[in-house]
């Protein structure tokens, strides 16, 4: 089953050409995008920190039919950060709306046990990778599933350490974790 996201759902967390509208100033590098939310307890910037919320963005774009621009992409951001983390700007797991024009997108979250059986049913789903010993974790969303590969290779990620589409093993291997299940600490069902 191939990716559900396309090309046109895709954020790249670290990307820079992404302006508050109507300004020439990066969004996403920006040290006030978070307190610029409401978000008063929250440091660093979205391409620091911001793996998850791009992930709720990504999927709000593709829930909403919209695509990629700076403005759908800036605001689906916006929107993910205020419905979607504390004021610290950390991942709630917590359901909400999100508003993006006159769109009212309902973005459900729901805690589950095994990614694999909802991803083969066609499910959405959002990963967290931790590493105790290191503190390392990063986020991504799991969008497909190829039945001809085998292991990790087989679980299709929309990674928005780039804004790329890949494998949970590329990503794994890429942001240094090892290739084992034990890295998969939390597992959400989006719908």
């Amino acid at each position: 089953m191939p990716h559900k996201l396309s090309s046109t759902h895709l954020i790249n967390q670290g990307d820079a050409s992404i302006k508050y509208p109507g300004t020439t100033t990066s969004a996403f590098t920006d040290t006030n995008f978070y307190k610029k939310c409401g978000k008063t307890a929250a440091s660093g910037t979205i391409k620091q920190y911001g793996c998850a919320i791009c992930d709720l963005a990504m999927f709000i774009l593709y829930k909403g039919g919209l695509s990629n621009n700076n403005d759908n992409t800036y605001n689906a951001v916006v929107q993910a950060t205020i419905g979607g983390t504390n004021n610290a700007a950390d991942f709630t797991h917590q359901s909400f709306t999100a508003t993006m024009g006159s769109k009212s997108i309902k973005v459900n979250i729901q805690a589950i046990s095994d990614i694999s059986t909802e991803v083969e049913k066609g499910n959405i789903c959002i990963a967290r990778l931790y590493n105790s010993s290191t503190k390392n974790s990063h986020y991504v969303i799991v969008d497909g599933w190829d039945s001809s590969a085998s292991g990790f290779y087989r679980y299709l990620v929309c990674d928005p350490d780039g804004g790329v589409q890949k494998t949970l093993a590329d990503t794994m291997i890429k942001r240094g974790f090892p290739v084992d299940a034990a890295y998969i600490t939390e597992r959400y069902l989006l719908s």
